[in-house]
C-alpha cells in the first residue's frame, strides 16, 4: 500500500524532473483561429549566442534541425503542413543561450543573496499570417542550461519545451 501511494505521489507531481527549470508563455492574437490554416513555410530562423568565454558546449546534434522537426510535427498535429506553394502561415523561431547570465540565489551557510553564474537559453516561436503580416501565434519558452547532460536528454527537453508551448493551439478558434 505504501509503495502505491508513493507511486501515485510521483505521477501527480505533474512536471518532469528534467523540465522542472522550463518556464513557458503564450499568446495568442485577438482574431487568431488555426482553423483557417492548412499551409505554412518556414520565415528566417535566429540563433544567437553570447558566450564571449568559450563556455558552450555543443549538444552533440544540430539543434535548430530538431527544433524545426519538433515544431513541424505540433503544427503537423492540427493539420498545418509545410507547403511552400500556397502557404497561409510563416513559422519563425529564434534560439538564444546567454552563458554569462547571472541568477541571484540563497547562500546555504550564511542565508544572503550571492550571484551565480547560471547559463540560460530562451526559445522564441512565432506564427504569422502572411495575408496580413499580423503574428497571431507567439510563445516563448525560457530555462536554465544543463551542464554536463547527454544529447538524449537536451532532446527530452526540447521536446518537452515545444509540446507545451503548443499545448493551446488546437484546430478550433481560440475565441
Amino acid at each position: 500500500m505504501r509503495h502505491l501511494l508513493i507511486t501515485l505521489l510521483i505521477l501527480l507531481t505533474g512536471c518532469a524532473y528534467y523540465a522542472k527549470d522550463i518556464r513557458i508563455k503564450t499568446e495568442v492574437g485577438v482574431h487568431a483561429d488555426i482553423s483557417r490554416y492548412t499551409a505554412y513555410i518556414w520565415s528566417e530562423s535566429i540563433t544567437s549566442l553570447n558566450d564571449p568565454s568559450g563556455k558552450w558546449q555543443p549538444p552533440g546534434f544540430d539543434i535548430t534541425e530538431d527544433i524545426r522537426q519538433l515544431i513541424d510535427r505540433e503544427l503537423t498535429k492540427r493539420g498545418v503542413r509545410f507547403n511552400p506553394t500556397n502557404p497561409g502561415l510563416a513559422v519563425s523561431f529564434q534560439l538564444a543561450t546567454n552563458m554569462q547570465a547571472l541568477k541571484l540565489v540563497k547562500d546555504p551557510y550564511s542565508s544572503q543573496d550571492v550571484l551565480i553564474n547560471q547559463p540560460d537559453a530562451a526559445l522564441i516561436v512565432v506564427l504569422i499570417d502572411i495575408a496580413s503580416k499580423n503574428i497571431i501565434w507567439i510563445s516563448k519558452a525560457e530555462a536554465e542550461i544543463q551542464q554536463h547532460i547527454d544529447a538524449r536528454l537536451v532532446r527530452k527537453r526540447l521536446d518537452y519545451t515545444i509540446t507545451e508551448m503548443f499545448k493551446d493551439l488546437n484546430n478550433k478558434s481560440w475565441f
